[in-house]
């Protein structure tokens, strides 16, 4: 067995710790197990990624568009009486809600 010095801040060993003796584990075991998880999965064993923002209409493939479009009819109110009007903002690719009083969402 070899030792590995790692550099944590304090906050996150003092916490790793507490939920670890709470579960009656070492701080070892818990950085164990999950170097031992990540060989078994051979990577990362959740998504590793960049944040990105939220995709706009004119972004959207053919399937995104058709799948954003039968969601929206599913989740749309059968008896709608929304006090605003979708517009589609042509700079942005958003959809708007404009509402009688002028304020946009």
């Amino acid at each position: 067995m070899s030792t590995t010095s790692i550099r944590m801040d304090d906050e996150v060993r003092e916490e790793t710790t507490r939920i670890a003796s709470e579960m009656g584990l070492t701080l070892n075991a818990v950085i164990n197990i999950l170097v031992r998880k990540f060989n078994a999965e051979k990577g990362f064993f959740f998504p590793v990624r960049l944040e990105t923002a939220e995709k706009t209409v004119f972004e959207l493939d053919s399937d995104e568009f058709q799948a954003a479009c039968r969601k929206a009819v599913a989740e749309r109110d059968t008896l709608p009486n929304m006090p605003y009007i979708t517009r589609l903002d042509e700079e942005t690719g958003k959809i708007m809600k404009v509402y009688p009083d002028g304020h946009v969402e």
